[in-house]
C-alpha cells in the first residue's frame, strides 16, 4: 500500500506491508525500486514500512532539509507519528546511514537495529577511500562494485516512463545534496556509535565492492554488543540480489530480541 503522510512539514511518500512488529527500512541511494520481493518476504511475518526520502519518488524536498541530521530527526517524527512501539529499525546503504545517526540519538521507539552495509562513518586514514566514489566511476563499474551479478541490476532506461525517469533523477540529486561533502560520511559518527543501546546486527554482502566487510567489521567493534553475517552471492544490495536470504537473516533477528 502506497500512500503520503505530512512529517514535521514534509510530505512523505510511504510504502508499506503486512502485519507484526514493525520493521522500518530505509532504502538506500538508489531508492526504493518497484519491485520489492524482500518486502514481500518479511512481510509474512512483519509489518514493514519504507518512507521514500525527501527528495526521492514522491517525496518533497524542502529547502531546509538538507544534511542526513535532518533525516534522522525526521524518521523519529514519523515513528513518533505512527506509533511505532518496539519496532526494528533497519536500513542499506545511505539508509543505514541515516538508521544509526537515529539510533545514537534516541532508540526508545526500537528494539533493534538492522544494518545491511550502511554508508556513514571514515575508518580508514586521510588519504584512504572507506567508501567508493560512486559518482567518480561509469555506470558499468558501478555495477560490477555494487553486484555480485551486475545483470541482475541491470535497467533498461529506455522502457521506463518519463515519470519513473524523473524521479530517478530527482533522487541522485538529492543523494548528492545530504552526501557529498564530505563524502557519504559524518566524520563524528563513529565516536558515537557506543551511545547505540539496543541489540545490532550488520549484514554485509560477501561481494561488496562499494564498502568492504573489513568495513563492517569496524561498524561492529563500535557498536556495543553488535554481531554481523554476510551473504553469499551478494553485492552492496543483498535485499536486492537475494532477497530470500536477506530475509531470512533479518527474521532470524527479529525472532531473537
Amino acid at each position: 500500500m502506497s500512500r503520503h503522510v505530512t512529517v514535521s512539514g514534509v510530505s512523505l511518500e510511504i510504502e508499506e506491508q503486512g502485519q507484526g512488529r514493525p520493521i522500518l527500512f530505509l532504502h538506500p541511494g538508489e531508492g526504493l525500486q518497484a519491485n520489492r520481493p524482500w518486502m514481500d518476504a518479511l512481510a509474512r511475518n512483519h509489518r514493514v514500512i519504507a518512507p521514500v526520502h525527501p527528495g526521492f519518488g514522491g517525496s518533497a524536498l524542502p529547502d531546509w532539509v538538507g544534511t542526513v541530521d535532518d533525516l534522522a530527526y525526521l524518521y523519529l517524527d514519523l515513528a513518533q507519528q505512527l506509533g511505532l512501539e518496539g519496532a526494528v529499525l533497519a536500513g542499506n546503504c545511505f539508509g543505514g546511514w541515516i538508521a544509526a545517526e537515529m539510533a545514537v540519538r534516541n532508540t526508545a521507539r526500537f528494539a533493534g537495529l538492522l544494518l545491511a552495509a550502511p554508508l556513514g562513518i571514515k575508518v580508514g586514514g586521510v588519504l584512504e577511500r572507506d567508501i567508493t566514489d560512486m559518482h567518480a566511476i561509469g555506470r558499468s563499474e558501478f555495477m560490477r562494485l555494487a553486484w555480485a551479478d551486475p545483470s541482475k541490476g541491470e535497467i533498461d532506461y529506455t522502457k521506463l516512463p518519463d515519470t519513473e525517469l524523473a524521479g530517478i533523477a530527482r533522487g541522485r540529486e538529492a543523494l548528492c545534496v545530504f552526501g557529498w561533502k564530505p563524502y557519504m560520511h559524518n566524520p563524528r559518527l563513529k565516536r558515537w556509535l557506543h551511545r547505540i543501546d539496543v541489540p545490532t546486527h550488520l549484514i554485509w554482502g560477501e561481494q561488496d565492492g562499494i564498502v568492504s566487510t573489513a568495513y563492517g567489521e569496524a561498524w561492529k567493534a563500535e557498536i556495543p554488543g553488535a554481531t554481523m553475517e554476510t551473504v553469499p552471492q551478494a553485492g552492496h544490495y543483498p535485499h536486492w540480489e537475494q532477497p530470500e536470504g536477506f530475509a531470512a537473516r533479518v527474521l532470524a533477528f527479529t525472532d531473537r530480541i
